[in-house]
């Protein structure tokens, strides 16, 4: 009985190694919010008295311990991980949205509408000033996109 339970305990110990190895994201739900971060940039995760810090190769990205809901290892990013940063008629570059024309949404990160816009052909640039910074998913026709701004 206690070989069976050794060898099981070894079974199970490797096929969790196994399954670590899938694992490819450190993602974070916070404040009805997902954001993954890229395990091979993550270096170390710390916390102190309100805040979970999490130092990646591209700078530390913090997250408010009093909205936190979990945090797990997941082997596809979030949704919003998954969008595109250009599409053929969306673009964000120097504080300012390329569009086509149409309606446009967007989005801020918690899957808010914030701004709609009924675009005209020949528009040009849109300023996204009056936002603060942070992740949106800007839509407009078949096309969405995600920007940091």
């Amino acid at each position: 009985m206690k070989r069976m339970t050794i060898m099981a305990l070894l079974l199970s110990a490797a096929w969790q190694t196994t399954k670590a190895d899938d694992l490819n994201y450190l993602t974070v739900a916070y404040n009805k919010i997902e954001q993954s971060i890229t395990l091979s940039t993550v270096q170390k995760i710390t916390f102190n008295s309100t805040q979970v810090l999490v130092t990646t190769t591209e700078g530390v990205v913090t997250f408010p311990l009093s909205e936190m809901e979990k945090m797990t290892f997941t082997a596809e990013p979030t949704a919003i991980e998954r969008l595109p940063e250009k599409s053929d008629n969306l673009h964000f570059e120097n504080g300012k949205l390329q569009t086509g024309s149409g309606i446009l949404r967007i989005y801020n990160a918690g899957g808010a509408l914030i701004q709609i816009a009924d675009v005209k052909e020949g528009q040009g640039a849109i300023s996204l000033e009056g936002l603060p910074e942070g992740l949106y998913i800007v839509s407009q026709g078949k096309e969405t996109i995600k920007i940091k701004k």
